[in-house]
């Protein structure tokens, strides 16, 4: 009996040097690890042909389901509370990112469909690292210790 559990312990011990072993490295040669992002979670749930891609219709469609989801008196805009309990929902909670404020860059305390679909679209272009208007399951991956391409600043929009 503790032959076989020695025995576990170095198999266990050994599969994990061997996973730690392959795969991309850092620049202190440690590896990587896949991170996700709340945002890219929302991403993938608009795949809606299950192609692991996300198109500019998926987008679309994905934005005004989720602002639909969010806006729960349905008065076209978000009220902190409303966009908390969507937070906590739809992103695992609010204490992730996106944050409120990323949407409302005005600053007036309420989040409009425009300033909801204008931070996620700036969002969809940032994975989008070959610009060719269609998100894959690879561009939503960052490793941790890989740089990402400095991001153009976001201009906020103009609400007249």
């Amino acid at each position: 009996m503790k032959a076989a559990a020695h025995l576990a312990v170095i198999l266990g011990a050994a599969t994990l040097a061997a996973c730690a072993s392959g795969g991309p490295r850092g620049d202190r040669g440690e590896p990587l690890r896949a991170l996700l992002s709340a945002d890219a979670l929302v991403f993938v749930s608009f795949d809606a042909d299950g192609d692991l891609q996300i198109t500019e219709a998926e987008l679309t469609a994905g934005l005004t389901h989720e602002f639909t989801r969010a806006d729960t008196n349905g008065d076209g805009q978000l009220q902190p509370i409303e966009f908390q309990n969507w937070a906590n929902t739809a992103l695992g909670g609010g204490h992730i990112g996106p944050f409120r404020l990323d949407f409302d860059r005005n600053v007036d305390n309420v989040i409009t469909r425009e300033e909801f679909e204008n931070e996620f679209r700036a969002r969809f272009r940032e994975y989008d690292s070959d610009e060719d208007g269609v998100v894959t399951r690879p561009e939503l991956v960052r490793l941790l210790g890989q740089a990402r391409p400095p991001a153009q600043p976001r201009t906020p929009t103009r609400l007249d």
